[in-house]
């Protein structure tokens, strides 16, 4: 079965398809699986983003944080944070895509995505409660444990929102925006209200954001380390902390990924061959574009496109 992907632009937001025409929610259901190698990629959205896991385990990451994330567990992303998700892997797994997603190791879950314009109907009331959480720099995730009251009602209510979207009860985008209040009210109280504010105008991702920017623009280009440092306007080792940190990749295995992403593309929706699409995504050379491609997919580009029914 052809692998899932997220549609991203070329800065990683996420573009998204809501369940209705009148009101941006999003409810789906996944499984670790679906991805390549059980990794999510990187992106970031407008809409915060509510995980509550069904079984098995995965950690999330977001910005330089990271959350290992058991059934019953439920995971809250603020509006533009940087995040992504991969496996639980054993401590004698160097690299991710070495790691076989199987049934004893995947993990399903449900996905809600509420963009908070849902909630903005006059300026004090977001002046009060909607700008204070969304930009408030120690909120930029909220893990959720069913051990404590609040949290455990704030993953009740997401399944609650998620169960009449995917259902599509009578009504649903009332109800799923009156809940999404209910939601909002617990993380404020017990986030804003207990300990304060501490608001920031930057987005610490920036840098980040700007280097992988460079590197989609340029991936069929020769692309070096300091070419990608220099686009963040910092030295090659902190460019590498920032993409060892937040994506768990060096910048060059971030490249090489997103060439081969690119590879994957065409060699399924086009009749190119194998030279071509390694010239195309940045390769000079068929043996090694296939070596790569081997090394994260498992399998070489011919026996990809084979299976993609183009073979």
């Amino acid at each position: 079965m052809p692998k899932r992907t997220l549609c991203l632009n070329d800065n990683l937001s996420e573009i998204l398809e809501y369940n209705s025409p009148t009101t941006p929610i999003k409810a789906t259901n996944a499984l670790l699986s679906n991805f390549t190698n059980g990794i999510v990629p990187a992106h970031w959205h407008k809409e915060l983003e509510c995980i509550v896991v069904l079984s098995g385990s995965f950690t999330y990451h977001v910005n330089h944080q990271s959350y290992t994330l058991q059934k019953g567990n439920g995971i809250i992303v603020n509006s533009n944070r940087l995040h992504l998700c991969t496996p639980v892997c054993p401590p004698d797994c160097e690299h991710l895509e070495h790691f076989a997603i199987d049934e004893t190791n995947d993990a399903s879950y449900i996905v809600l995505l509420l963009h908070p314009d849902t909630l903005r109907f006059n300026n004090k009331m977001e002046s009060k409660y909607i700008n204070p959480l969304l930009y408030d720099s120690h909120s930029d995730v909220f893990f959720l444990e069913q051990t404590i009251p609040w949290q455990q009602e704030a993953i009740h209510t997401i399944m609650d929102i998620h169960r009449c979207v995917v259902e599509r009860d009578v009504c649903f985008e009332l109800y799923a925006q009156s809940q999404f209040f209910k939601l909002w009210s617990l993380l404020y109280q017990n986030t804003i209200e207990k300990n304060g504010c501490d608001l920031t105008e930057t987005d610490p991702m920036s840098p980040l954001k700007t280097m992988i920017s460079y590197i989609q623009a340029n991936y069929q280009n020769k692309i070096t380390l300091k070419d990608v440092a220099e686009a963040g306007a910092m030295c090659q080792s902190k460019c590498c902390q920032h993409f060892r940190e937040t994506l768990k990749q060096s910048p060059i295995e971030y490249l090489q990924h997103y060439r081969i992403g690119k590879a994957a593309y065409l060699l399924e929706h086009t009749n190119a061959n194998i030279t071509e699409i390694a010239m195309e995504c940045g390769f000079h050379g068929a043996s090694y574009f296939t070596e790569t491609f081997r090394k994260i997919n498992g399998i070489t580009p011919k026996e990809y496109r084979k299976q993609q029914g183009k073979g």
